[in-house]
């Protein structure tokens, strides 16, 4: 990988070949290595969960961290027990698990909100993290991994972290936390047990049997099936109530468990709907911001989106924290009207500012991403074109037998255009539908990607337009007077709008928190489009290649494998992706006690930095 991100530079082949020639205790230890070796690819489209082992048990800390300025040492900020530990405690854990962890620290769990942690396991804290952040995959950038680990909200929930929260189980019982208190200068060194809890979507068992059984073994999505009788029950025009019965009949239709979107694009509002979206590999967003936290009642706003005005009367803030439509529970439709309403009423209540929080936004749908950037940006040059961005998927021996097979028969093949890899999916970077005869990946393109020779498609346009909606005829706002800010963790859909707002147009780009002296990335993996292994698999099935050498197996485990599928193209060098390029913020703002978790004061807080007025 180029810098900065060097680190993430992986003999993938190699290291699966050492894992293969390595003796391991147990099953769940291979597993592991295997997780951790992925993970290093920095990649969260990528991603691989096992469910047998990721988050079949919850492990838990009572203490979330966070990188907190001191007011009484206001440059020098530091690792600290979140002030509001204690509280999240109380509003997650049963009263059993915090009389053991209370027992085992010899005191109530209070006396621990906002001390300074200054080793972890003997280690410098920064060290620890520095070490975990090497593998723990999903972004790029390693500032970006390193505040994974800090607790966060994402829109009304509370995130844990990555240290207070763990899918696979640590390699010991306890962790050794020393931590100097609120209110004292003394040095404290404490062990904290790990307890652990059965995930939400595991299923029971009673020994090694029922286990692998019950929990191990592939299920009905684990593998893909080709495009049958399931695709005749929709067409391109399918009415949302027919979507709906689509959504019952096809279990591809829904989400993997611990994803957001579903497994197969799917029809809505006559549609396909395009995702880029990271994998999880555990359950989101199961503890709520308690009530003192929580922002307002908005003044507009569906589900994930939501419009606040500031009490300054001339900020408004969006707070989106997913694209995804299983996230906010609605049709395209709905949730395009939702963002134009919001525009309305803020511009109604004086708003000339935009602040638009994506802490923790890690994508979903791609025409979302394209419409937020139309009713921002106005009608610009192109934009009535192509309101997203360029792209192109690998070119491969085994793609282009299945654009081979389509093109040759594609009413036998793929008679209700079902296929990623069916010509009529895609339009030219002219806005021209491709015909059901053109073999798009073929001649491929050479391109170089980091420095190694690779085959890709022509490049595709856009798939959003139209919208079914009338866009607004005029900016709402000043470019100069928008801001988007995050912590680093916004990826895939997220990525493509934000970085398309802050290259073509120079908005202001801010992160939150971040260990000082490195560089922050506003926004992470990008891509352009995210598929996974199941939806893959029915590409290769539904033409009848899964008997050619190039065809992966099937899982013989119930698992999940992210896939990238296609790249985006720059910007600011049309010859190159996106997905490699270093997206630094403009201003890095750390958090103090009295703005961590608290999305309002927050807010406050950095329009006051930014604006001034």
């Amino acid at each position: 990988m180029p810098a900065p991100f060097t680190d993430d530079t992986v003999d993938l082949l190699g290291e699966l070949d050492r894992i293969k020639c390595t003796k391991y205790k147990n099953d769940c230890e291979f597993m592991i290595f295997i997780s951790q070796q992925v993970k290093r690819l920095g990649d969260g489209h990528a991603g691989y969960v096992n469910y047998c082992y990721d988050s079949s048990y919850i492990t838990y800390l009572p203490f979330p961290i966070a990188l907190l300025l001191n007011p009484n040492a206001i440059n020098v900020p530091s690792i600290y027990i979140v002030p509001e530990a204690s509280e999240i405690a109380a509003l997650t854990f049963k009263s059993d698990a915090i009389k053991r962890w209370e027992s085992s620290l010899g005191s109530n769990l209070k006396a621990f909100d906002g001390a300074r942690v200054v080793s972890i396991n003997s280690q410098d804290a920064w060290t620890y993290i520095d070490s975990l952040a090497a593998h723990s995959g999903s972004f790029q950038a390693r500032t970006t991994r390193q505040n994974g680990f800090f607790a966060s909200y994402q829109g009304r929930s509370y995130r844990l972290g990555d240290f207070a929260q763990l899918a696979l189980p640590p390699q010991s019982d306890t962790i050794e936390l020393g931590v100097i208190r609120n209110g004292t200068e003394k040095r404290e060194v404490h062990k904290v047990p790990y307890l652990s809890i059965l995930g939400p979507d595991s299923q029971k068992f009673t020994d090694t049997k029922s286990f692998w059984a019950n929990n191990c073994r592939p299920v009905l999505v684990t593998n893909g099936s080709p495009n049958n009788n399931i695709a005749a029950s929709s067409s391109l025009n399918s009415s949302k109530v027919g979507a709906q019965l689509l959504a019952k009949e096809d279990p591809y239709s829904r989400p993997a468990r611990f994803q957001s979107d579903p497994i197969r694009p799917q029809v809505k509002d006559g549609k396909w709907m395009a995702v880029s979206s990271l994998v999880n590999d555990g359950p989101q967003n199961n503890v709520l911001l308690p009530p003192r936290l929580s922002p307002p009642v908005s003044v507009s706003g569906r589900e994930a989106m939501q419009w606040y005005m500031l009490d300054d009367g001339k900020t408004a803030v969006l707070h989106l924290s997913s694209f995804s439509a299983n996230a906010t529970g609605m049709f395209p439709s709905i949730i395009r009207l939702a963002a134009l309403d919001g525009v309305n009423k803020v511009r109604a209540k004086g708003a000339t500012r935009l602040l638009i929080d994506l802490t923790n936004n890690l994508g979903g749908s791609v025409c979302l991403a394209a419409w937020l950037h139309r009713i921002l940006a106005g009608p610009q040059p192109g934009i009535g074109t192509q309101p997203g961005l360029d792209g192109s998927v690998r070119a491969q021996e085994l793609p282009q037998k299945i654009v081979t097979k389509i093109v040759a028969n594609h009413t036998r093949v793929d008679p209700y255009n079902r296929l990623l890899y069916n010509p009529l999916q895609w339009k030219d970077t002219n806005g021209k539908r491709f015909s059901p005869t053109l073999n798009w990946l073929n001649p491929p393109v050479g391109v170089q990607v980091n420095g190694v020779f690779d085959r890709f498609s022509r490049r595709v346009g856009d798939i959003c337009l139209p919208f079914g909606l009338t866009p607004p005829s005029t900016q709402p706002f000043k470019f100069e007077n928008i801001a988007i800010m995050t912590n680093g963790r916004c990826a895939s859909s997220c990525s493509l709008f934000s970085i398309t707002m802050a290259t073509r147009y120079k908005v202001k780009t801010v992160v939150v928190g971040g260990r000082p002296g490195t560089v922050q990335q506003y926004c992470g993996v990008v891509g352009g489009q995210s598929s996974n292994f199941a939806a893959m698999d029915s590409e290769v099935k539904t033409p009848g290649l899964k008997h050619d050498r190039l065809a992966p197996p099937d899982f013989l485990t119930n698992s999940y494998q992210g896939i990238n599928w296609r790249l985006a193209w720059s910007i600011q060098d049309p010859n190159t992706f996106e997905e490699f390029k270093t997206h630094p913020a403009q201003f890095t703002f750390q958090l103090l006690p009295s703005t961590v978790n608290n999305p309002m004061a927050l807010w406050k807080y950095i329009a006051k930095g930014l604006w001034c007025n």
